[in-house]
């Protein structure tokens, strides 16, 4: 079977009880910062990985902007029976020079086995309104 992710975001908190269930609490895609450089003083990063039953895979996650690596993390990690294994990494300090579009990627062997984005902005910028219209 080959790598890849069924979960994967940026969260508030997240945690592993004994009996393997994963909690993720304050999923966001979005982060406004008050002046540049700037960032978030905690995060996490979660992803669920599915692979081969009981496997050892060694992964690299990145940061990236503009194709650019920021950062670079090595893991290992195997699988459970059931060809699942949860991370969760915690994010401390996270600092951005500028405003724009981060990934955070999972590598496999070089191939990307899962990513998700964060759009960096100034806190200044004025939200966009969602409106709603309820049928009748």
């Amino acid at each position: 079977m080959k790598l890849h992710t069924e979960i994967i975001t940026l969260c508030d908190y997240a945690l592993i009880s004994r009996e393997g269930k994963l909690s993720i609490n304050g999923i966001f895609d979005e982060l406004r910062v008050q002046k540049f450089p700037g960032g978030i003083a905690r995060a996490f990063f979660v992803a669920t990985i599915r692979g081969n039953a009981d496997t050892a895979y060694k992964l690299k996650i990145n940061t990236e902007s503009s194709g650019n690596v920021l950062n670079s993390l090595n893991i290992d990690i195997r699988t459970s029976p059931n060809g699942k294994n949860n991370i969760i990494l915690e994010l401390v300090n996270l600092g951005f020079e500028k405003e724009g579009e981060y990934k955070f990627a999972i590598y496999h062997d070089k191939e990307e086995v899962g990513s998700t984005q964060l759009k960096v902005m100034s806190a200044e910028q004025p939200m966009q309104e969602v409106k709603y219209k309820l049928p009748n």
